[in-house]
């Protein structure tokens, strides 16, 4: 990592869902030093997901600390930080903003029956046009509504519904306490004709904009690092606080997506793919979702994977012993071991599926009661065949959100690139542009989130006098995949298989009887 004569350094901060990455760049977008720390979601009962914000906090801490120490810059080189944020993931504090309890993570699915609930106030049509979001129940309006069924002493004693964007600049010493449309994206309650609360949504759900961070824009100053949070990150007091913006939006400026045409699909625990419009009524379609990017006066519009890398880790976790310990023997990542067996595997896997609908599937039937699984298992299938198909699976649910895109926008994606974390494998990048069939190019960054960040915080600090300026300098791309035409017919085979499992499950009732079950015994 360079850091020779580096005039000015910008930090990036990615709190994401499962661990926290900061990063340290010049003004070329090189890396300078890099952090990274997990922590935990909790489960207290099947389909729920909570996450303590001190948690995430203190990976905030130790992966500043050791970004800062690998960077080894004096503490006047440090110029601006951008913070990225998971959306939809809220929350709940009192009136000096300190956690009442455990965030309620976006992909957490207590309040499944309240989309029924809420259509009985307004329509699903009326409200993705109203709010640009699809009626659903991973969305924080939802479980806003289920705390104050479920949980009413809770929801009265919380002063504040906040996103961890607002949450965590405030911990570092931020004066302002503000929000953006680029990260209230997932949150369902933003009135997207005004880029501000939804007041028709704030009184279905039962609270006031005065519990809620007022809308602002994305970037800008927020304040300066304190003394406090300087002790705690080991970054230099007094450093400018920049408002970052939702996570996908980063991702988005990290990869350069600034322009019409140009999408990004981020692979990390969740997979999402965003696209720059600059006009709603370039929308053709109701199978994505869109709102504010962390352009200012810019949309953008998006479809979602939710469980993609959370798969990959799932394996390792509970099923990859093999590849953990071949990966520690090695000096190597399990991911890596765990692609280089899939290799060995044929094109398709022999034969196996896997559905990647761990935390639902998103875009485009939106069907949070539905699960994943291997699917068409037999004894003559090795594990290396279970890998491939975990990988493939993965790559077809994407394929289902790149098909979304394609219809859904006038124009269509003539510029598609690929990041985040699930990139930084060759042979992994590869089996995802055969099956998705559209070239994809790659970033010399992969952590795009992050970049983005650090991006949106050189922005708003006055050090670049445009976006269109930072992305220029600091944004690269590396490379380019092509799909292998030979697999074209093998590949759209298996993925109308793919998807004819999922319709016939989903039409016979078996996810919601499977959640019905899990509900009463679990």
């Amino acid at each position: 990592m360079a850091k020779m004569d580096t005039k000015r350094a910008f930090v990036g901060i990615d709190a994401g869902t499962t661990g926290c990455l900061v990063m340290i760049f010049d003004e070329a977008g090189n890396a300078l030093g890099r952090g990274y720390h997990e922590y935990p979601c909790t489960s207290p009962h099947p389909g729920w997901v909570e996450q303590d914000f001190n948690a995430v906090w203190q990976g905030i801490c130790i992966a500043s600390k050791e970004a800062v120490n690998m960077a080894d810059l004096p503490p006047e080189a440090f110029f601006s930080l951008g913070l990225s944020s998971q959306r939809g993931t809220f929350g709940l504090l009192d009136a000096q903003k300190q956690p009442l309890a455990n965030s309620l993570v976006w992909n957490c699915g207590r309040a499944i029956a309240y989309q029924k609930i809420m259509a009985e106030e307004i329509s699903a049509e009326d409200y993705q046009t109203h709010t640009g979001m699809q009626l659903s129940p991973l969305w924080s309006a939802a479980k806003i509504a289920w705390l104050r069924d479920h949980e009413p002493g809770l929801f009265e004693k919380t002063r504040w519904f906040a996103n961890g964007q607002e949450y965590f600049l405030h911990r570092l010493g931020a004066e302002e306490w503000v929000t953006d449309p680029a990260s209230l994206t997932l949150n369902g309650m933003m009135d997207i004709a005004k880029w501000d609360w939804s007041d028709r949504v704030l009184e279905i759900i039962g609270i006031g904009r005065d519990r809620l961070p007022p809308v602002g824009i994305p970037s800008g100053i927020a304040g300066r690092l304190s003394a406090a949070a300087a002790h705690e990150t080991g970054l230099p007091e007094g450093m400018l606080l920049c408002r970052g913006a939702g996570d996908q939006q980063c991702a988005a400026i990290g990869a350069g997506v600034i322009k019409q045409g140009m999408a990004e699909f981020t692979v990390g625990t969740s997979g999402v793919m965003v696209a720059h419009l600059d006009s709603v009524d370039r929308i053709k379609g109701r199978n994505l979702w869109w709102g504010g990017h962390a352009v200012p006066g810019a949309w953008d519009i998006e479809g979602g994977a939710f469980s993609l890398g959370a798969c990959l880790k799932w394996w390792r976790n509970h099923l990859g012993r093999n590849e953990h310990d071949e990966s520690i023997a090695r000096n190597c990542s399990p991911y890596t071991v765990m692609v280089e067996s899939a290799a060995k595997s044929r094109p398709g896997a022999n034969g196996v599926l896997f559905h990647s609908f761990m935390a639902s599937q998103v875009t485009p039937y939106y069907d949070a009661a539905s699960r994943g699984g291997f699917l068409g298992l037999g004894l003559y299938h090795e594990r290396e065949d279970l890998i491939r198909a975990l990988l493939e699976g993965c790559a077809h649910e994407m394929r289902m959100v790149v098909g979304a895109f394609d219809s859904d926008i006038d124009g269509g994606i003539t510029d598609f690139r690929l990041t985040g974390g699930g990139t930084k494998s060759d042979g992994f990048v590869q089996i995802m542009t055969d099956i998705i069939g559209k070239p994809a190019r790659v970033t010399r960054e992969r952590e795009c989130t992050v970049l983005g960040a650090a991006i949106l915080g050189a922005f708003g600090s006055g050090a670049f006098a445009s976006i269109d300026e930072a992305v220029e300098a600091m944004v690269v791309v590396e490379g380019e995949f092509e799909p292998n035409a030979a697999l074209s017919d093998l590949y759209g085979e298996q993925h109308q298989i793919y998807i004819d499992f999922y319709e016939a499950m989903a039409k016979a009732g078996a996810y919601e009887s499977l959640a019905a079950f899990s509900a009463k015994y679990y």
